[in-house]
């Protein structure tokens, strides 16, 4: 961008998602049926970053307030751009995915589903957003390096294979 031009505003969520490990098994939430978005969907606990706050703080702050637990050795795992043709939320999403290990706490109720602790296997197997199932293996995996990726979705929620894009950072 030149000097003194105006800057591109984009229409942008962003989020930031806690994977925590514990004991060889990963705290996962499974949402409420009751949820109007991805209903009974297997997802890491977190959400929407509020006003003014970091992604890590955030994460931490969605792992508190939802699973009443702490997390420490946290890395980055991937951060996601979702390009979603919505017409009633025509907005795109940025996501931040952490990866940490179980601190401290105890599993808390929560509106949001059922908090549930499970084995790498039964994640892989699990009704995942696409985006998380595209990149699990990855972002699990603490050899590997953050993943970077975009994805397209078309207007039934499907990812368009021809523009999916997954890079990651070697360690």
């Amino acid at each position: 961008m030149p000097n003194n031009s105006s800057p591109i505003i984009h229409q942008l969520v962003m989020c930031a998602n806690l994977f925590v490990q514990k004991d060889g098994r990963w705290l996962m939430l499974k949402r409420s049926s009751k949820k109007t978005f991805a209903p009974n969907f297997v997802h890491p606990v977190g959400g929407k970053l509020e006003q003014n706050e970091d992604p890590l703080s955030g994460a931490k702050r969605e792992l508190f307030e939802e699973a009443g637990m702490i997390a420490t050795n946290i890395r980055l795992g991937a951060v996601i751009l979702e390009v979603v043709p919505h017409k009633e939320l025509p907005v795109n999403w940025l996501i931040f995915h952490f990866v940490g290990d179980y601190e401290s706490g105890e599993t808390r109720t929560t509106d949001e589903g059922e908090l549930i602790w499970l084995k790498p296997q039964e994640i892989l197997t699990a009704q995942l957003y696409p985006s998380v199932h595209e990149t699990i293996r990855k972002i699990l995996n603490p050899k590997h390096g953050p993943v970077f990726a975009k994805f397209e979705y078309d207007s039934e929620g499907r990812i368009i294979q021809e523009t999916k894009q997954v890079d990651g950072c070697g360690r």
